[in-house]
């Protein structure tokens, strides 16, 4: 496998599960055999396999994605804009007031939901296979909230990107910083670090590295909180990471539904790039 940054070809063991270029400090898993990485986002992913529950969690959510959409429309306060990664479409249901919206989720779920709930347009089809006519003409807009790092070739999404980006439209992108303090002192016990659904590991160079690579030029980057549901925090750490669901449900007796808090651990990145 060549970098998605460099184009290097060989790679080295890092914290045992995953590799790293030598060049250019890009991660990436070490996976073993083929995996199907859209059927891994399907089912259950929002309820249960990776969130409690993410319907419930929407007033969270949109509390991230209010700063977000403000930033958002700082460098481009309207026109037409896509998410990959729409998840339930709470960001585009946001955004639609500013924006003509559309979205991209693999689960058929969440598509389903921000379909009738929302009656936000989000496709479960593959958009590496669209054109530009499929999508209504060329973006202004494209965010991926947490999304990059899923992708088995995100180079192939963001060169598809940039094709249906208007000259001086913008990209914006959050994901884990590897480089980041956090992740360092924590090696392979950062929270970030579970393949296969995390699957590349990006930095404050090695993401401007890929973007300019495929036709963007980054001009911000900079950390950004998250609000987290106390009852989404507690299942992340006992049952996913613990492995003890029994001790969760006992624990979220305790806690109502609207506690939670926001929190910049300086681990979680928000890159902010323009189409030349």
């Amino acid at each position: 496998m060549a970098c998605l940054v460099c184009g290097t070809d060989a790679f080295q063991p890092h914290l045992e599960i995953l590799l790293r270029c030598p060049s250019c400090g890009f991660v990436t898993a070490r996976t073993d055999g083929a995996i199907d990485y859209r059927a891994l986002y399907d089912g259950d992913y929002f309820k249960g396999a990776e969130y409690l529950d993410y319907a419930a969690d929407e007033a969270f959510f949109k509390k991230n994605f209010r700063r977000r959409l403000a930033e958002v429309r700082r460098h481009t306060p309207s026109g037409r804009l896509l998410e990959i990664g729409a998840a339930y479409g709470f960001f585009l249901d946001l955004a639609r007031e500013h924006f003509d919206v559309m979205g991209y989720e693999v689960n058929r779920e969440g598509a389903a939901y921000a379909r009738e709930r929302f009656g936000i347009d989000v496709r479960t089809t593959d958009f590496l296979e669209a054109s530009e006519s499929d999508i209504g003409g060329a973006v202004d807009v494209t965010v991926m909230w947490d999304v990059i790092e899923h992708l088995e070739r995100p180079d192939a999404f963001i060169r598809r990107i940039a094709e249906f980006t208007r000259p001086g439209g913008t990209l914006h992108i959050t994901t884990g910083d590897i480089g980041s303090t956090l992740a360092r002192l924590r090696g392979r016990k950062w929270r970030m670090v579970h393949p296969p659904t995390h699957l590349h590991y990006f930095d404050r160079q090695t993401l401007p590295q890929l973007l300019a690579r495929c036709g963007f030029r980054t001009i911000q980057v900079r950390t950004v909180g998250v609000a987290r549901s106390f009852r989404q925090i507690l299942y992340s750490i006992l049952a996913l990471r613990l492995g003890s669901p029994g001790l969760y449900r006992i624990a979220h007796k305790c806690l109502p539904a609207t506690w939670g808090f926001t929190l910049d651990t300086r681990d979680i990145m928000y890159v902010t790039a323009t189409r030349e």
